[in-house]
């Protein structure tokens, strides 16, 4: 690690001390297993899903006898700061869950153990050969593999059916071929009080960062570090969130939102309430409607390409991967963990992990197991996402220590079109300049990207 980039990391940290003591308010569960080897896990699932990550964890515990995992549930805002602060002091958990989308920075710094080391020979045949590519690919770093998936997430359009049908359509039958129809089915299914107010909304764009993939584009670093950011199909996809926001309204529209209930509860999903004909989330949704709305009738559908250009079963793949911390204690026993709920020791067994989140899986032989399979024929619409994730068109965030500014910057030039503060065509030429600019000053700091 370069001196300047250490020294920023010192005094980053040191800056957050405080915020992390009050925020990590998570306890860890006392060991039931006093004879057995301690192997602290961390992660920031709360409320239901925490009860659901203990149960894996339990499933560990009594699959063998030399190691106990001991899980800690650490609030997000305050869980970065605290796994860095841990691995510095040398004091870190053994293994975490993170979102994928940090594993570049601290596989940069250092933070990180190269898990193909961990592997036996057979396993290493078994992650290159068998995980889904992309998937795999989002957990690695320079070539090096640094997180393995728990649970890969993808995105789809989940349609109300019987608001569907009221408006004459057919949701097995008419949902639009093409995103320029997608768009003014949406506006035809978009309610409005007598002063002009939104009652009701029918579709709504979404972000620029998905929406782009399903244009053929995308925002991304490549190796060389050249970038795919002000190109025709990014601009075509900002062109047409600009329009449609435009047409609903844009203070209109997030006075709709206000309104909404939009709670941090799982069973506050503003679809479930009816306020929403077709809106975009992950798939773990489904299993969130079998639990909160098992008498929904509702279809998925994957975002439709444009009429000309475009890509079927466009998406980006993120979600949680296991990461074990370089100054980590127990790395053996960590790994055998990560192998125990990822599936890549045995994936009928971890099937079942994968289906009490709504996960999308490490491997096709998860998918094809039998308790996976029994769980698609009761979840149908759970496919759709099967298929998304299976797809060429489906790929990982680009794997750069700066993705966070580089998300930051692509959600910031799309909200300065759709207000109208810049063109969409300035508002990618000057992204694209943001980018370079911020490259240039991390060289010049002496991070080695």
């Amino acid at each position: 690690m370069a001196a300047k980039q250490l020294k920023l990391w010192v005094g980053w940290i040191l800056a957050l001390v405080a915020v992390s003591i009050i925020l990590a308010t998570g306890q860890s569960s006392k060991q039931k297993y006093p004879d057995r080897i301690p192997v602290r896990f961390w992660h920031r699932w709360q409320a239901d899903w925490e009860v659901q990550v203990n149960k894996i964890v339990d499933a560990f515990n009594e699959s063998q006898d030399k190691y106990e995992v001991i899980p800690l549930s650490t609030p997000s805002g305050g869980s970065d700061a605290k796994f860095i602060m841990g691995v510095i002091g040398g004091d870190p958990p053994d293994v975490m869950s993170i979102w994928n989308g940090a594993i570049p920075n601290l596989a940069a710094n250092n933070f990180l153990s190269d898990l193909e080391m961990l592997m036996t020979p057979e396993e290493r045949k078994t992650y290159f050969e068998d995980a889904f590519p992309n998937v795999r690919q989002s957990g690695m770093y320079k070539g090096k593999v640094y997180g393995v998936t728990i649970g890969s997430d993808v995105y789809g359009l989940y349609v109300n059916a019987k608001l569907f049908r009221e408006a004459g359509l057919d949701p097995d039958k008419d949902f639009p071929k093409t995103y320029e129809d997608l768009v003014e089915l949406g506006m035809k299914l978009t309610k409005f009080d007598k002063n002009g107010n939104i009652t009701h909304l029918g579709f709504q764009a979404h972000s620029l960062d998905f929406t782009s993939r399903s244009f053929g584009g995308g925002f991304f670093v490549k190796e060389d570090g050249s970038l795919v950011i002000n190109t025709p199909q990014n601009l075509k996809a900002l062109k047409m969130i600009v329009e449609m926001r435009k047409r609903l309204g844009y203070e209109r529209v997030n006075r709709f939102q206000a309104g909404l209930n939009t709670g941090a509860g799982t069973a506050t999903w503003p679809f479930m309430d009816g306020d929403l004909t077709i809106t975009f989330d992950g798939m773990w949704r489904v299993e969130e409607l079998r639990k909160f709305r098992p008498d929904m009738d509702y279809r998925v559908y994957p975002v439709p390409p444009p009429r000309e250009g475009g890509t079927p079963l466009g998406g980006n793949v993120s979600g949680n991967f296991m990461i074990i911390p370089s100054s980590a204690k127990q790395k053996e026993g960590a790994w055998e963990f990560v192998k125990f709920w990822s599936g890549l020791e045995n994936p009928n067994r971890a099937a079942k992990f994968y289906n009490m989140g709504g996960w999308l899986p490490l491997t096709p032989e998860v998918v094809n197991s039998p308790n996976y399979q029994a769980w698609l024929n009761d979840n149908k619409q759970y496919q759709t996402f099967i298929d998304i994730l299976s797809s060429p068109n489906c790929t990982p965030m680009s794997a750069v220590p700066y993705l966070q500014f580089l998300n930051d910057q692509v959600g910031r030039a799309e909200d300065q079109a759709v207000r109208g503060q810049k063109t969409p065509e300035q508002a990618l030429i000057d992204l694209e300049a943001d980018i370079k600019k911020e490259i240039a000053k991390r060289k010049a700091l002496g991070y080695e990207d």
